[in-house]
This record gives C-alpha cells, sequence and structure tokens, in this order.
C-alpha cells in the first residue's frame, strides 16, 4: 500500500529525529493485549475495527517480516541508522495493517521515545497533508503524548493551528488525564480565543452535568457576543439531557428574545427525543410566551427531528 506524499514525510522526518529507537519497541507483535489499560486508554475514538482472525495473524506476520528485513542484528539496530528509503518500506508494511488500533499504538510508542520539541515538529509536518485516515490515527497518537508532557502548551499551541484534527484529540487527552482542568483553561482565554478554546469540550461531549452548568452561566452573562449565540444554545441543549430543568430555566432568563428563543428551540429538540413529557408540562405552564413562538417550540417538541430541533456545532 502506498503512503500519502505527506505521511512519507512524516515518516522521514520523525525517522531522522528519532535516533536510536529499536525497532523491536515500535513494530506490534502477537503479544500486543488490545485489552490492557494503556492500550484501552490510545484506541481511537469512534470504535476499533480490527480484522478476522486471519487478518490479524496476516498484520503479525507483515510486522515480523519487516523486522526480519531491517533487523539482521537482532534488537541492537535503531530507526536512526537505516536509510530514508528503508524507512518508507518499513512503515508501508505497518501501515499495510487493517486494525486501526495497532496503528496507534505504534505511532504512541514512536511518538514516547521523542522529546516535547520533536513531537511538536512531527505534528506539524502530520498536519501538513490531513489526507486520510492512517494520517489522523498517527496525529492523534502524537497528539496525545504532546499533551501528556505539556497539557497547558498543548493545548494553546494546537488552538492557535486552528485545526480541529488537533484541536480536539489534545483536549480529549487533557481530559483523561484532569476532567476540570480543560474547562477552567478555556474559560480563562482572551476573547479572541475563548469560543474557539471551549467548541472542541462540548463537540466532543468532554464536559459533564456540573461542568456543563457551569459553562452555560458563563456563556449566557459573558461580554463576548459569540459565547452568548454561539457557546450558549449549543451548551444549554447538551445540559437539557441531564437537567432538563436547568436548561430550560437558563434559556428563559436570557433577555435577548431573539437569544432565548432560538436556544429554546434547542432545548425543545433534545427533549422531544429525551424527556417529551417535561417539554409539554413546561410549555403549559408559561403564559408569557407568544402564541407563534409556543406554537413554534411545541412542534419542535413533537418533531424533535425536524430542521427546528437540530443541534448545529456552535
Amino acid at each position: 500500500m502506498s503512503l500519502s506524499p505527506g505521511t512519507r514525510t512524516l515518516l522521514l522526518t520523525v525517522a531522522g529525529l528519532c535516533g536510536g529507537v529499536a525497532l523491536g519497541t515500535l513494530l506490534p507483535s502477537e503479544s500486543v493485549r488490545l485489552g490492557a489499560p494503556v492500550e484501552e486508554a490510545a484506541a481511537p475514538v469512534g470504535g476499533v475495527r480490527d480484522g478476522s482472525t486471519a487478518e490479524s495473524k496476516k498484520e503479525t506476520a507483515s510486522a515480523a517480516s519487516a523486522e526480519g528485513v531491517f533487523l539482521k542484528n537482532g534488537s541492537t539496530g535503531s530507526v536512526g541508522k537505516l536509510p530514508p528509503e528503508k524507512i518508507i518500506a518499513l512503515f508501508e508494511k505497518v501501515s499495510a495493517m487493517r486494525s486501526e488500533t495497532r496503528k496507534y499504538i505504534l505511532a504512541y510508542r514512536l511518538a514516547s521515545q521523542m522529546e516535547l520539541g520533536q513531537i511538536e515538529q512531527a505534528l506539524q509536518t502530520a498536519l501538513h497533508d490531513l489526507t486520510d485516515g492512517e494520517d489522523y490515527v498517527t496525529t492523534r497518537a502524537l497528539a496525545r503524548r504532546w499533551t501528556e508532557l505539556d497539557p497547558k502548551g498543548a493545548a494553546a499551541k494546537a488552538l492557535e493551528t486552528k485545526q480541529q484534527h488537533l484541536v480536539i484529540p489534545v483536549m480529549e487527552s487533557w481530559s483523561r488525564m484532569d476532567s476540570a482542568a480543560p474547562l477552567s483553561w478555556a474559560l480563562q482565554q482572551d476573547a479572541t480565543s475563548r469560543v474557539d478554546a471551549v467548541r472542541p469540550l462540548l463537540m466532543g461531549r468532554l464536559l459533564d452535568q456540573p461542568q456543563l452548568e457551569k459553562l452555560v452561566m458563563n456563556a449566557g452573562g459573558s461580554e463576548i457576543d459569540d459565547m452568548r449565540r454561539q457557546i450558549f444554545p449549543f451548551a444549554t441543549a447538551r445540559l437539557a439531557d441531564t437537567n432538563p430543568q436547568g436548561a430550560l430555566h437558563a434559556a428563559a432568563s436570557i433577555d435577548d428574545t431573539e437569544l432565548r428563543q432560538r436556544t429554546l428551540m434547542m432545548v425543545m429538540g433534545s427533549l422531544g427525543k429525551n424527556a417529551p413529557e417535561v417539554g409539554r408540562a413546561w410549555l403549559a405552564s408559561q403564559q408569557d410566551i407568544p402564541a407563534d413562538q409556543k406554537l413554534q417550540l411545541e412542534q419542535i417538541l413533537a418533531n424533535p427531528r425536524g430542521a427546528g430541533g437540530r443541534r448545529s456545532a456552535p
């Protein structure tokens, strides 16, 4: 299987950075237990797509073949000592594996042998040509290790790239290390980047109910217009999944008429799928909502999958 130009460039970059890394520490083997805690945490979001037993054996054989070709002196060989064309050939064998989990483990093991500056440089190369799933798997693995070494620095620099393919896995990794720290950090960012810092936490569903409540209160009273108009409705709709009454109260308390109705529409879309009886009871108790707006909310509650009830990304 041929690698994309961006992937080939990344491998050459990483190879130049990681002299002295034994191939035995990089290649997955039959002894790799995918259920081990460190590997489970490393699995790509969206599920693991491992092949059949036959395919797994074929992958292991491919890795063993690569090791046999390039390690003629036992475990004394290193990536950095191999010529570039052999490095590419080695990774082409590894990339032929169907299991994204094994690819991820390989990339993470490689990143674990690198220093902070080397990881940043490798990520810049990986993001230069993000063309396929393999590149994304590599990016996620590098991002995880980067975050483990310097979570705040990784989050800040990832934010500067404005690439969700990097920002989201950094925030995911940081949330696994400290569930409260990413939101606190995001809310401390300046007006030009606060929305971008908060957005991946919402998109990745990385906030629990208390954190969502904190974000709703912060965004609703924020001096930043985009926090109120983008983050507040989306966060309130997310909150409705676990705290319907709190979400309804927050949505109805906003002074801005247009924002209040838009947020209520999103909340009703959530309630229509999860707790329609709560939405109906609340609407019946509201006497101050104009008839046309109440009718609109009732329609969304009855048909939450319609256009008005969809939650668009903030």
